[in-house]
């Protein structure tokens, strides 16, 4: 195992996508082996000492980042185990990149698509990372069949999928409140029934330390055909999408396999594209908003599926031939890489500015969409300050993001994006669909399940980290925490 102690060798592991600033440790383990992990658990679960879990830096809530204490970091446990057609088994520091080569070397892929694919499998887990084909395959949870984590204790577990409680040693009930019924990666997972698996998918490094995995893999059918398409009017392209999303569910209920049934749909307003056409010039002058669409053609579309996507667009206004399409590999990516310079291009924006941009995480039922969207526009209407929209609207899930100048400006964002969560949550929605809760959200997740909701959670920790030396900050406050081992 490496120790690193040397500050300038620490630094790497002080700074995520975030932007938090502040972050310090003394020692960062590099371990080898999960027997390694488990006896620094065990030195420090005796010692109270607290501990961060690092994978790869890619999460924009500070979960990787430690405020004091020590750091476990993944990167030497980054070895592909197992790989057949059906599943791959990977140790938590494999890049997301990887374990796509290796399933497409089979003709397999492994389908959540999370937007970062340097991020390690072990982060993905940690948050039930998603992306924008989520809206098809669903998240990271469905796809993870079996893991091994170690816990504060030392103890090392090997849970599959349909094993439910009570866990080794520990009894306790099944976390007690109500999730919202769509894309949701705040707080543990709830389900009456639920498999043990699941309280730790999503649970940011704060009830153990996930070293292993097995993942799901799905053979690949035909190609993924894909396009940009340019909207001169912002309703125009929400009928558009919403069409999208209606003749999806009308497919997918009718088990039809010639109708369509997109993989992906990504929305950007104009704001987004006037910072995304800094980078492409060539998306046209007048487009107010630009709709990304992917669907996969199997061989039972393979002969129709240009005219429906044809018809569909000309019913909204915009001629196929207007639109960037792909529908080969390289093509695709290049759309694909479009869509993920969108990130890139905001946080060139951040740092020129040199204030923290607050962007939001929120999913509704679709059902609710058009209302949240329309609170959206009301809100910042009211508001001088710059923001763009952008994001995964296929799950009813976007990304308001608000780019103060100043301090005022700044100060004034965090009252706007409480009241977007709190009109989120009214409407069965989430603060956080794909992120996590981090260390920047914990006032939303209270919005979320309220006072008990959260010290339930509290409760589960203790039960599994009795020490509470695992993920300080995360998902609650420390002090939270730490009071709870005052009182009990």
């Amino acid at each position: 195992m490496i120790i690193k102690q040397d500050q300038d060798l620490i630094k790497p592991y002080l700074e995520d996508a975030s932007g938090l600033n502040g972050a310090h440790t003394d020692k960062v383990f590099l371990p080898e082996n999960y027997d390694e992990i488990s006896q620094v658990l065990k030195a420090a679960s005796a010692s109270n000492v607290p501990i961060t879990v690092s994978g790869g830096g890619t999460g924009v809530t500070g979960g990787r980042l430690p405020f004091g204490g020590q750091v476990i970091a993944m990167d030497r446990l980054n070895k592909i185990l197992d790989l057949d057609k059906e599943s791959i088994t990977v140790q938590a520091g494999v890049p997301i990149t990887e374990i796509h080569a290796a399933a497409e070397s089979l003709g397999y892929f492994y389908p959540p698509d999370a937007t970062e694919w340097t991020a390690f499998i072990g982060g993905n887990i940690a948050t039930n990372a998603s992306g924008a084909r989520t809206f098809k395959y669903g998240a990271t949870r469905k796809y993870v069949n079996r893991i091994k984590v170690v816990l504060s204790s030392g103890e090392i577990l090997d849970i599959k999928r349909g094993q439910k409680f009570p866990i080794s040693n520990f009894q306790f009930p099944i976390p007690n409140y109500k999730m919202p019924e769509i894309k949701n990666a705040a707080g543990y997972y709830s389900r009456p029934g639920m498999d043990l698996i699941d309280l730790f998918i999503g649970s940011e490094g704060t009830l153990g330390v996930i070293v292993e995995a097995e993942l799901e893999l799905l053979p690949k059918v035909g190609f993924v055909f894909a396009g940009f398409a340019f909207f001169e009017e912002e309703d125009r392209a929400l009928d558009f999408v919403g069409e999208i999303k209606k003749q999806t569910f009308e497919s997918r209920n009718k088990k039809d396999p010639a109708g369509i049934d997109a993989l992906a749909i990504e929305f950007f307003d104009a704001n987004a594209i006037v910072l995304l056409r800094t980078k492409h010039p060539a998306i046209p002058a007048k487009t107010r908003a630009l709709v990304f669409f992917e669907e996969e053609i199997t061989p039972q579309k393979e002969n129709t599926y240009l005219e429906k996507w044809g018809s569909l667009l000309e019913k909204h206004g915009v001629s196929l031939d207007d639109v960037w399409t792909a529908g080969t590999p390289e093509k695709e990516k290049e759309l694909k890489d479009i869509r993920h310079s969108m990130p890139e291009a905001v946080n060139e924006v951040v740092k020129k500015r040199g204030y923290p941009k607050a962007g939001t995480d929120i999913a509704v039922p679709h059902g609710r969409f058009r209302e949240m969207f329309r609170f959206y526009r009301d809100v910042l209407g009211c508001s001088e300050i710059d923001n763009l929209i952008f994001g995964h609207i296929g799950d009813s899930h976007l990304h308001v993001n608000m780019l103060p100048g100043a301090e005022e400006e700044f100060r004034a964002v965090k009252d706007i994006y409480i009241k977007f969560v709190r009109k989120a949550v009214s409407l069965g929605g989430t603060a956080s669909a794909e992120h996590g809760i981090g260390k920047l959200k914990h006032a939303y997740l209270k919005e979320m399940y309220g006072e008990k909701g959260v010290n339930e959670m509290i409760r589960v920790k203790r039960d599994l980290d009795p020490s509470l030396i695992l993920g300080p900050d995360n998902i609650f406050p420390y002090q939270k925490v730490e009071l709870s081992r005052r009182l009990f």
